[in-house]
C-alpha cells in the first residue's frame, strides 16, 4: 500500500469541498485554497517532501481554525476537523517511518567512507 494515500484522498476531498464553495458563493478565497489543497495533494502523492511539510503545516492550521468554529457553534466544522485530523495523522506517521530509514541510510554511509 502506497504510504500516503489516505492524506492524498483527504486533501483531495477538501479540494473539491473547497471547490464547491467556491463556487456556489463565488469566493475567489475558496478557490485560492481549493487549488493550493489540489496542489498539494498532487504534491503528497509523490511524496515530495517539500509538499509533505507545507501539507502538515496547513492541515494544522486549518485543523486549529476548524476546531475554533466547532466551539463557536458551526457543526459543519466537524467534518472539516475531521479530515484535517487524519491528514496530519497520515502524515505524521509518515515522518515516523520514514526518519529513521533516513537515519540508518546515511549510519550506513558513513561506515564506508571510514
Amino acid at each position: 500500500m502506497k504510504r500516503l494515500a489516505l492524506a492524498t484522498l483527504l486533501l483531495s476531498i477538501n479540494g473539491v469541498l473547497l471547490l464547491y464553495y467556491a463556487y456556489s458563493w463565488g469566493s475567489l478565497v475558496y478557490l485560492a485554497f481549493a487549488l493550493l489543497s489540489l496542489v498539494l495533494a498532487y504534491g503528497v502523492g509523490m511524496e515530495n517532501r517539500t509538499a509533505v511539510k507545507v501539507a502538515l503545516i496547513y492541515a494544522a492550521i486549518e485543523f486549529f481554525f476548524a476546531l475554533l468554529f466547532l466551539i463557536a457553534g458551526n457543526l459543519f466544522s466537524a467534518i472539516d476537523a475531521a479530515i484535517s485530523f487524519f491528514i496530519l495523522h497520515d502524515i505524521l506517521g509518515y515522518i515516523k517511518v520514514v526518519v529513521p530509514e533516513e537515519g540508518e541510510e546515511e549510519s550506513e554511509a558513513g561506515v564506508g567512507d571510514g
